[in-house]
């Protein structure tokens, strides 16, 4: 759930938690405040009474007395206020009243005057009133609500806009990111502070990558001078076995390490989306050129070819398809003992290829990761897998292994 959306929704259920207290608070203090009217109209009238007591020693009319009841002298009795409900005829239903209760001195004896106020329409103007408030208090809660999303859809704007095109972006790519302004001053400086990490951190990537060219090239140089002096040294005569051995395992290290400066390269360039050519790739095509050109280390190790082979396309770097399959044809070629078989798969769905091999003391998890290699081959520089799974994830594709006992499968999904 994004940030926008879980704020409405937080605010929507303090709106329902809160409304109902709203409305029970209005209903209460629409009564109270009527219930204080009649109460003061009441007090107001026993005033009156009294006072005509005292001037004149006479009841004065009132449309608000309903009884009156002579009391001890030691009869001790609280004014009061009260609610009932009085059977009126003409209505014939139960009629509710506010009453209010007190005592006076009437001549030489003591009277308890009781007084009446209706309530109907004191309570119909209560659930007016209420329904009315009510109603003003919801349109309110839902004038707020539409307004605070609007509030929120317009300062969040350009914060989404943006965070679009920081998803969009690479770091290898050469187009600039357009950060839209916004008028939040909170905002400026998130967006001030990352322009300036995009930045320094879009530096450090040229810088690194400009290293990694060119120490890269600049290798392969001195490497093949140290290979074209070993290879003089070899055809020398002048060399014992020791020195020729010597020599030799020099050159085989210096082959070594251009197939490792290489392979890095490619997996640098790889990870920086160096590859942008989309090719139409006929991945048949490509099994078969491959197991051609390795025909003879196949038949030297007498393997098994069992192959079908659909005519399937995908979209890719004509380059880096033929690594792609070189790597897992050469891998399953290399690793197979002698007498051993190759099995290849290929669907709409998935290339797969098993193979007969030495049982790998390798972790599968690790298998993708560079420089894991199996101690039975020894020129293997632990990298073409790597390689593979790097080109996998660039188009999305997913490379699984499985192994049961001396078998190895390798499945390219598509």
């Amino acid at each position: 759930m994004n940030l926008v959306r879980k704020t409405n929704t937080y605010y929507l259920y303090f709106l329902l938690f809160l409304f109902p207290i709203m409305v029970a608070a209005d209903y209460y203090v629409i009564k109270y405040s009527v219930n204080y009217e009649v109460n003061d109209v009441l007090l107001h009238e026993s005033e009156r009474i009294r006072y005509a007591l005292k001037e004149n020693g006479n009841l004065p009319n009132s449309n608000y007395v309903y009884e009156t009841k002579s009391i001890p002298e030691d009869y001790s009795s609280q004014n009061q206020f009260g609610d009932t409900l009085v059977f009126e005829g003409y209505a014939n239903e139960l009629i509710p009243y506010r009453t209010y209760q007190f005592t006076v001195a009437y001549g030489s004896q003591k009277m308890k005057i009781s007084l009446r106020h209706v309530l109907l329409e004191m309570n119909e103007l209560i659930l007016w009133l209420f329904a009315t408030t009510t109603f003003v208090l919801l349109m309110l809660a839902a004038g707020l609500f539409l307004i605070n999303q609007r509030i929120y859809r317009w300062a969040w704007k350009p914060f989404f806009h943006n965070l679009s095109q920081l998803k969009d972006y690479h770091i290898a790519s050469k187009q600039p990111v357009l950060l839209k302004p916004s008028n939040i001053n909170e905002f400026k400086q998130l967006y001030a502070v990352i322009s300036a990490l995009m930045d320094q951190v879009k530096k450090d990537f040229q810088t690194l990558k400009e290293f990694n060219e060119n120490i890269s090239h600049e290798i392969q140089t001195p490497l093949a001078i140290i290979r074209n002096k070993m290879v003089l040294l070899l055809e020398s005569e002048n060399l014992d076995e020791n020195e020729m051995q010597w020599v030799q395992a020099v050159y085989q290290e210096v082959n070594k390490l251009s197939k490792i400066s290489k392979s890095l390269t490619l997996i640098s360039r790889i990870e920086n989306q160096e590859f942008t050519r989309l090719d139409i790739v006929d991945i048949s095509t490509i099994v078969n050129n491959i197991i051609s050109n390795m025909e003879e280390i196949i038949r030297f190790k007498n393997l098994e070819l069992r192959i079908k082979l659909d005519q399937v396309k995908i979209k890719c770097d004509l380059i880096l398809a033929n690594i792609l399959f070189t790597n897992l044809i050469k891998n399953a070629v290399q690793h197979n003992h002698e007498g051993g078989y190759i099995t290849m798969l290929l669907n709409e769905e998935k290339f797969e290829i098993i193979n007969t091999g030495e049982v790998s003391k390798i972790e599968p998890s690790q298998l993708f990761h560079r420089f894991q290699r199996g101690d039975a081959v020894t020129d293997s520089l632990g990298l073409g897998l790597a390689i593979n799974q790097k080109i996998c994830e660039l188009y999305g594709f997913r490379l699984q292994y499985d192994q049961h006992g001396d078998t190895h499968t390798f499945s390219l999904f598509f």
